[in-house]
């Protein structure tokens, strides 16, 4: 269904830009390129069918994502309201001014209501940079220019306010209009290197900021993230989630080159905590949490069944039943593996094959197979803002678990990260250990101490950039004795024990190989 809506669309692209003045730009800084649009979802580039998102470690150049959008669901007047993208139906250009949607307010500045995209080293003989609309919210540096996040940066905003139905194609029920606004950013740094070289070359980041511009509170409000994933065979494309890095992805085991492709919620939107501390943009919020993913929805396919569970949402209900964790008929979501409620689903692990995974006896993928992450509950009152910070993290090998692998280190790598090394690719603090260390910028293997040892020794390394890592003991004769590590592992200050009563006296070897470095050092046993 979705392909030959697309198609169609495509058909009419010339009327469709001239009258509701939609424009998309391509991020393309590094290995993934984007087609965004200033309606807040994804640009058909070829229009075949193919989708807007395209990695280039793929055969140069394949599909991995159709389309993706944010929404913003709550209650106004205990009535639930939806901003949504989701394929047809999606925002309308520009921001929200005098409490109008700005295509309804002044329709002939329409042109402003574009993608605008920078790089670094632009100037103003670049339009984008010199019409930079600092007027509507679009970020600037100190001294009053655009700002650029890492090397290159797409910002645009829309809204949700536009009562024009052109924008609520294919929705089955009125999504009452909501004062919603939403300025997006997205940014990418240069780079074409595999991710255990330059982990930044294969990561696309976003914000979002929304800001309720109407007069009353949405109340029970939630931020939900939308995508329609295409890559390899549709119909083996598994929906999944990694709970603990708040991480949705779809994977496969059904060809000879298995990736996988996530987003993952690096900063959620903020509720009252006290005593803690949330991240906005890289300031501190005091008495604040970052939420992280409370609900998973997945979605096997488009068909837009009545009464299937694991479809698209279809009406504000359905919806509103998906962001709080439940079914889309509302039916409480059960484990299968432990008969427990849970919000998630398929949230076990393909790695170690446990937990609720996907099987084909619920039937297959398709072409519309993606998923809904969500995150809340919180309030928005009146001119009160919510941001929330995402990133794209694709991933590949010649085996699923390894790809799945990759890309939770990838993940575990960047919410290490402070905001400010994410934003810019400054070199900072790591954040998450119990003494703050500098990022190490060496593949470094220390010698062991003490030594000689008996019975048990400690092994230093650093890693500056992730990598599939191998740490081995070997005797005089090159026999191997002991492996120590043996995966992928981000950059950082690691530590191994090593403890062998029963080993002769004498010399033996310790070896470091990663990616791109192997190091030898000596030891002696001494009993």
């Amino acid at each position: 269904m979705k392909k030959t809506i697309f198609l169609l669309t495509i058909l009419l692209v010339p009327v469709l830009f001239s009258q509701s003045k939609v424009n998309f730009q391509i991020l393309n800084a590094n290995n993934i390129r984007l087609g965004l649009q200033n309606i807040g979802n994804l640009n058909n580039r070829f229009g075949d069918g193919s989708g807007g998102g395209y990695w280039k470690m793929l055969n140069q150049d394949s599909t991995i994502v159709f389309d993706q959008g944010p929404w913003l669901i709550g209650k106004i007047n205990n009535k639930v309201h939806l901003a949504i993208s989701q394929w047809g139906t999606n925002y309308s250009p520009g921001p929200i001014i005098n409490n109008k949607a700005a295509m309804q307010y002044k329709p002939e500045d329409s042109l402003k209501y574009r993608i605008y995209k920078i790089s670094k080293g632009d100037n103003n003989t670049n339009k984008d940079y010199a019409e930079w609309p600092f007027e509507f919210g679009a970020p600037r540096t100190k001294d009053g220019k655009p700002k650029l996040y890492q090397d290159q940066t797409l910002w645009t905003v829309f809204n949700s306010y536009d009562p024009t139905t052109k924008y609520k194609k294919y929705w089955t029920d009125s999504l009452f209009v909501i004062p919603v606004e939403i300025q997006q950013l997205a940014y990418s740094k240069n780079g074409n290197s595999k991710d255990d070289i330059d982990l930044f070359s294969n990561t696309v980041f976003f914000e979002w900021t929304v800001i309720n511009k109407g007069t009353m509170q949405i109340d029970s409000a939630y931020f939900s993230f939308w995508t329609d994933i295409d890559f390899s065979n549709a119909l083996q494309n598994t929906p999944a989630v990694d709970s603990i890095n708040s991480t949705g992805y779809l994977w496969t085991n059904a060809t000879s080159l298995q990736p996988v492709v996530g987003y993952t919620l690096l900063f959620g939107p903020t509720a009252p905590s006290n005593g803690n501390k949330a991240t906005v943009k890289g300031k501190i919020k005091n008495n604040f949490i970052n939420l992280d993913a409370l609900s998973f929805h997945a979605i096997l396919d488009d068909s837009f069944i009545p009464g299937s569970i694991n479809t698209p949402a279809t009406s504000r209900n359905e919806a509103w039943n998906i962001v709080r964790g439940l079914y889309s008929n509302g039916k409480t979501k059960i484990n299968p593996t432990n008969n427990k409620p849970t919000k998630l689903t398929f949230s076990g692990d393909p790695v170690t094959n446990s937990g609720w995974i996907f099987n084909n006896t619920i039937g297959s993928t398709g072409g519309g197979a993606g998923f809904n992450l969500s995150s809340g509950p919180f309030n928005l009152a009146p001119n009160d803002t919510q941001w929330v910070m995402m990133a794209l993290v694709p991933a590949y090998s010649k085996d699923y678990k390894e790809s799945i692998t990759i890309m939770r280190n990838k993940v575990k790598l960047l919410k290490s990260l402070p905001y400010d090394s994410l934003a810019f690719g400054r070199k900072s603090v790591m954040v998450g250990v119990k003494e703050a260390k500098l990022i190490p910028t060496e593949i470094r293997l220390e010698q062991n101490y003490p030594n000689p040892f008996n019975p048990e020794t400690a092994i230093s390394y650093q890693l500056s950039a992730f990598s599939f890592v191998t740490l081995k003991v070997y005797d005089v004769l090159g026999r191997e004795v002991a492996t120590l590590v043996n995966e992928h592992k981000v950059s950082g200050v690691y530590e191994v024990k090593f403890n062998r009563s029963n080993l002769a006296s004498g010399i033996y070897f310790y070896r470091l190989t990663t990616t791109t470095a192997a190091i030898t050092k000596k030891m002696i046993f001494s009993k």
